[in-house]
């Protein structure tokens, strides 16, 4: 279900019938007054006052609209009634619980796998806080986008939001449009690496196969999902993913359980606090844990608040924080069991204790390849197209999130899907070694910047404008204020650093 219409600003003393509140009430009565005299009759009703105390939910806004004298032009601006509207996107309601599984496939990415090898030196207990933490920075890293997302709605009256529309109405057209174009650069290496790496799955099962063929069998099929289909249907296959894939490490942590009980039990007891052994630990951990990409297409699915996209945010993101901490502790205890210090390969010390592991390794390979390239499929268009309209327009001010719908909307996104799932598809089949290095590129120096530095300073940014406007126009959604975005920050900059 979109946010599809406008929102309209109107005068306090006329407000919406909709609008609940009890001074309505009061200025309504059920009755007619009595007709016969009284010797105290009732002192007429006041005037309404011009504003509305504001509660935590819905979120809600206050806005200054150009008028004589100071608050002049002060409303209070809601979101508007949710209505149902059939769109090839999302395909009629919100769903809560559809963004939470698109968070856990898209979070939940094959390199966790190879997470403990990072870990390895530090041992189960520094490893795990090094986990947990990492977990803490890139949620509220995340949480921020969707503070951020959520204004942008609000403001321009639009169901759907981008990364470049964010940081081009926040930091200028001129920054925006690096941010477009290294944005576009990382969504589109994410979503090659997918398609290489399911490619590559279904090679091994059908080793006969064409290699482009091997390639083009899901992405297609996920494009006439996307394309055709209600968003209805793209859930429905994006949560099969996700049982498989919950299956499947379940499968493979209760194997390493098994065949390392004793040992997991021993490897409680090593531990190593240098920073040294700890810190590898943390970038590897932030990327695989990250979900950035997808946020603004969550914001537009979650629901009408952002405290239900705050709650989506945590919900969806435990799940693979439950997945990562519980594989790295058996790999860690079964590597201590075999004297394996210095493994490179986690799947391959797996397969030597128990070569049953391979259905399960390879159903969790596909189905985090799956999810991930579903989440990236969904939103990258939305991204793409706002990065075609910021060049297109020159930076004018109508970039970004002032984009709106019109009848050929969902034509041009079914095209756009297409687009970004067909030419990664040749890119896999006849460049994929080439493209390798542009990935790791992405994946490090991109995230870094984008996700990591970006959010805080555009929320500090957007922040500082709501607070010159009116100070009480809103509160944050991510505890700590100022010193927990300036901590965000540092922890950023060193973590760019360090690559």
């Amino acid at each position: 279900m979109l946010l599809s219409g406008r929102h309209h600003k109107f005068p306090p003393s006329s407000p919406p019938a909709s609008f609940r509140s009890p001074h309505l009430r009061r200025l309504r009565p059920l009755r007619p007054p009595p007709t016969l005299a009284s010797a105290n009759p009732p002192p007429p009703p006041s005037p309404l006052p011009s504003h509305f105390p504001s509660p935590r939910r819905p979120w809600r806004w206050r806005h200054s609209s150009h008028g004589p004298g100071p608050g002049a032009g002060d409303v209070v601006q809601d979101l508007p009634p949710v209505e149902a509207e059939g769109n090839s996107a999302v395909g009629g309601k919100k769903s809560f619980w559809g963004a939470v599984s698109l968070i856990i496939g898209t979070a939940v990415g094959p390199g966790m796998l190879g997470l403990p090898s990072a870990t390895i030196r530090s041992g189960q207990a520094p490893s795990a806080a090094a986990i947990l933490l990492s977990w803490v920075y890139v949620v509220s890293s995340i949480v921020l986008v969707a503070e951020l997302s959520f204004a942008a709605m609000v403001r321009d009256g639009v169901d759907e939001v981008s990364f470049t529309g964010l940081a081009s109405s926040t930091l200028g057209a001129g920054l925006g449009a690096v941010v477009a174009v290294v944005y576009a650069a990382l969504s589109f290496s994410l979503l090659v690496a997918c398609v290489a790496g399911i490619g590559s799955l279904v090679s091994q099962l059908f080793p006969g196969v064409n290699p482009v063929l091997a390639n083009a069998l899901f992405p297609c099929f996920a494009g006439v999902l996307i394309a055709f289909f209600p968003f209805k249907a793209v859930d429905g296959a994006n949560r099969a993913l996700c049982g498989l894939m919950l299956v499947s490490i379940t499968a493979l942590v209760v194997t390493g359980v098994s065949v390392g009980r004793t040992s997991l039990l021993r490897s409680l007891s090593y531990a190593t606090w240098s920073p040294g052994a700890i810190l590898p630990a943390i970038p590897v951990t932030v990327l695989t844990l990250g979900f950035h990409v997808i946020t603004p297409f969550i914001c537009k699915i979650v629901g009408d608040s952002v405290y239900d996209a705050r709650k989506a945010i945590l919900i969806g993101g435990a799940v693979p924080l439950a997945m990562v901490l519980s594989w790295n502790a058996v790999i860690l205890g079964l590597a201590s069991a075999g004297g394996n210090a210095g493994f490179d390969d986690p799947i391959k010390l797996l397969l030597s204790v128990n070569p049953a592991a391979l259905p399960a390794v390879r159903g969790f390979a596909f189905a985090a390849l799956a999810t991930s390239l579903i989440g990236y499929a969904v939103s990258f268009p939305k991204q793409l197209a706002d990065t075609v309209e910021l060049i297109r327009q020159r930076f004018s001010q109508k970039q970004g999130s002032a984009h709106q719908p019109n009848a050929s909307s969902d034509r041009n996104g079914a095209i756009l899907t297409w687009t970004v799932l067909i030419i990664p598809i040749f890119i896999a089949s006849f460049f994929s070694a080439a493209f390798s290095k542009a990935l790791d590129f992405a994946g490090v120096y991109a995230n870094c910047f984008l996700f990591g530095i970006l959010p805080p300073v555009m929320a500090w940014i957007h922040r500082s404008q709501m607070k010159k406007r009116s100070p009480d126009s809103c509160e944050d959604i991510l505890p700590g204020g100022n010193a927990a975005l300036m901590i965000l920050f540092v922890i950023a900059v060193i973590l760019a650093i360090w690559h």
